[in-house]
């Protein structure tokens, strides 16, 4: 592997499968020291303008020299955020539609901590650098994150993204495989189950363990494993719960989750069993019980 340059070495990129709790890693990144994360800050308009994958490498090395030097510079940088924080989740309770819908915008934010010249600069964008792992990985630190496949896929089901209708269009418009794949299946659910295991298949084949990290080690140590992963001295452990059994699913819908993702490929499988996924489905219906 191509050995970094020190600034590259100070950047990492952070990706994650859609809804397996990139933004709360976002903020507990952010709260180490000499450190600061931002959640999605290269805008779609950038990203429509990168013609290919070595154009969109080389223009995502050039937007993080550009916006380290404005946090030393200005104290700000763009990212995704909501009432100028970085926050857990970027979407609504719920709408009238039953999805939810977006609540952030994107726009500079205050960088109000001190920080030293050689600080630490954590970006997630999820489908951007998954699809363009093979070329970042050689540029920068990076650094996945998964989530039972379960949670993800019943978490797809209520919110108003376009993985809801078993999409991903970042992903596609990088990788024609992916694209392809997408564009023969008609069902949206086996749709999902695909996105799913490309992006488990993109983390295994182009991470070291070490730079894979699970939603559930991450809420179980209060953060301490993001913090270790990254090389970031940690602050208090923080309490976190998992949300893993939130959603409300009957019996049906979850059984069909659970074939779906029994019948397609089981890149997860590096990290969750098919057990896995049935004590969570357990969980799920319980929580979906009356009484």
């Amino acid at each position: 592997m191509m050995r970094l340059m020190a600034p590259r070495r100070r950047t990492w990129l952070l990706s994650g499968i859609p809804r397996s709790g990139s933004s709360l890693c976002c903020r507990l990144a952010g709260q180490a020291a000499d450190t600061v994360a931002l959640t999605e800050p290269i805008s779609e308009a950038m990203i429509e303008g990168f013609a290919d994958q070595a154009k969109a490498c080389a223009g995502i090395e050039a937007f993080v020299r550009r916006t380290r030097a404005q946090i030393l510079r200005e104290g700000r940088a763009p990212a995704l955020h909501v009432d100028g924080a970085l926050v857990d989740d970027l979407l609504s309770d719920g709408a009238a539609s039953g999805l939810r819908q977006a609540r952030s915008r994107r726009g500079d934010i205050a960088i109000a901590r001190p920080l030293s010249k050689r600080f630490t600069l954590v970006i997630k964008h999820n489908a951007l650098f998954a699809a363009l792992l093979p070329r970042l990985r050689r540029r920068f630190a990076c650094l996945g994150l998964v989530r039972n496949p379960l949670a993800v896929l019943a978490s797809w089901h209520s919110v108003d993204l376009a993985v809801h209708g078993g999409r991903v269009p970042v992903g596609e418009r990088f990788d024609p495989l992916l694209a392809g794949a997408l564009a023969a299946e008609p069902n949206p659910l086996h749709r999902q189950v695909i996105i799913v295991d490309w992006f488990f298949g993109q983390f295994t084949a182009h991470l070291t363990q070490d730079r894979i990290i699970r939603y559930e080690d991450v809420v179980a140590t209060g953060g301490v494993a993001l913090h270790r992963a990254l090389g970031v001295s940690a602050p208090p452990t923080e309490t976190l719960a998992s949300r893993n059994a939130n959603a409300l699913y009957d019996a049906d819908a979850v059984a069909e989750l659970l074939k779906a993702l029994a019948a397609g490929r089981r890149a997860w499988a590096a990290f969750y069993s098919l057990a896995d996924c049935e004590q969570l489905a357990a969980a799920l219906l319980a929580r979906g019980s009356p009484g």
